[in-house]
């Protein structure tokens, strides 16, 4: 049996290298966090189907409470029972110490992969834009400046192929980043016009 098969068998699922190291809805949850306290009724209504944050963050009730609860383990968020009523409490949730440091890490960084660009960088515009012009232009600006170092790496390696027909398949690959890549970057170039307000 292998080391993963063996994992998998005892509920130690290895994870893939193609996944983030945490998923977008869980940073996205300490974004709202950084904000202040709430409480998982109110968060649910930030991934409600007529928010900005939904159109590429959807997070249904029940998962969202598990995270929630999952986050609170892991010492990010720090959660407490609040009175509503006389006979009645809510848990409210606020970001620890731990988890601010986190998302703020996590904002600063660019997104590696262009395929992350869709969801991770998307999420990372929203709380940046929240945060004012300038901390979604600085956003824009590094994420522009690594991808287009990711490009000029594709081009490189593109051009060691180019009279190689046994890599015609690895050639393929390329062009298909290349032309995300490119993509990215004529998105990400009219995001800064328009956040520039030219």
């Amino acid at each position: 049996m292998t080391i993963e098969a063996e994992n998998v068998t005892k509920g130690k699922s290895k994870k893939s290298p193609l996944q983030p190291e945490r998923p977008a809805t869980e940073l996205a949850l300490l974004g709202l966090l950084c904000e202040g306290a709430s409480h998982g009724y109110e968060l649910t209504r930030h991934f409600s189907e007529d928010t900005e944050l939904a159109q590429v963050c959807q997070l249904e009730m029940s998962l969202l409470y598990a995270l929630l609860k999952k986050l609170e383990k892991e010492g990010l968020v720090i959660g407490h029972e609040e009175p509503v009523s006389e006979h009645k409490t809510r848990h409210v949730v606020e970001l620890s110490e731990e988890g601010k440091q986190l998302f703020e890490k996590w904002l600063a960084q660019p997104v590696k992969r262009t395929r992350e660009m869709r969801l991770d960088f998307l999420v990372k515009l929203y709380f940046a834009r929240r945060r004012g012009g300038t901390e979604a232009i600085a956003l824009v600006k590094r994420q522009y400046d690594y991808n287009l170092s990711l490009l000029n790496h594709l081009k490189e390696e593109r051009k060691k192929l180019q009279n190689q027909e046994s890599n015609m398949y690895t050639r393929w690959v390329l062009e298909f980043r290349m032309e995300q890549n490119e993509g990215s970057l004529r998105w990400l170039a009219s995001c800064q016009k328009e956040l520039a307000g030219e």
